[in-house]
């Protein structure tokens, strides 16, 4: 439910007019796949969607909400010390800030740090952290697809 929420945020942020900077990583190019023809197309959006829900949330999570979570809870320790699920307030703060500088649309993005930090405070589960964070980027990647919104993806 977390990552259908994230999703409709993440798309209704957009739409307001607040500052927005590149992020580190810079713009994301929007870039329309329809303008290939229909095989390369095909290709491309299976190869897109496949990175955008499996590969994306488990390798951002195990960054994210793994290692530095834990690295900034306790760094003069082995990360792996520090058990998947332990979250305090800096380490939130820290991560999700961190996150929303990753990512051209960083208020979105902020928020959802903020969002991933609670549920794996909740539940102690980064399973459920990347299970979330994948659907929230499939419904992302749907509403892109039916709206043709290429600069969200």
């Amino acid at each position: 439910a977390l990552g259908a929420v994230v999703a409709v945020g993440w798309v209704g942020l957009e739409r307001l007019p607040y500052p927005k900077f590149g992020g580190l990583a810079g713009e994301r190019p929007a870039f329309n796949p329809y303008l290939l023809a229909p095989p390369a197309r095909a290709a491309f959006l299976a190869v897109r969607l496949f990175g955008l829900v499996v590969m994306v949330p488990l390798m951002e999570e195990l960054f994210w909400r793994s290692f530095l979570m834990r690295l900034i809870i306790d760094p003069e320790a082995d990360f792996q010390r520090v058990p998947v699920g332990r979250v305090t307030p800096a380490a939130a703060g820290l991560t999700s800030a961190l996150f929303a500088a990753a990512h051209p649309e960083w208020l979105p993005a902020l928020l959802t740090g903020l969002a991933w930090s609670w549920l794996l405070a909740r539940t102690g589960s980064l399973a459920a952290c990347v299970l979330s964070h994948a659907v929230a980027n499939l419904g992302l990647g749907l509403y892109v697809l039916a709206t043709g919104h290429w600069e969200l993806w």
